[in-house]
């Protein structure tokens, strides 16, 4: 499992170091949003695994969303 994890982060990195360098985030190394949104993934898959009220999860992962784009986006 350490493994997907650790693949999962390498990926989000490259991509969020792509869009840093252009210009689309405000940010000054990729790690920083990179464990942002997995901070917001696991607070998700929480709500996934012990909620029962999928209206709730959309809910969440919609808000949950726009405040993270909203925090880092240049637009």
């Amino acid at each position: 499992m350490i493994d997907i994890e650790e693949k999962v982060q390498a990926i989000l990195e490259c991509k969020f170091h792509d869009w840093i360098n252009a210009k689309l985030i405000v940010e000054d190394e990729a790690i920083t949003p990179t464990y942002a949104f997995l901070g917001v993934v696991d607070s998700i898959l929480l709500e996934l695994v012990y909620g029962n009220d999928e209206k709730r999860l959309n809910d969440k992962l919609s808000a949950s969303w726009k405040v993270f784009w909203r925090g880092i986006s240049l637009k």
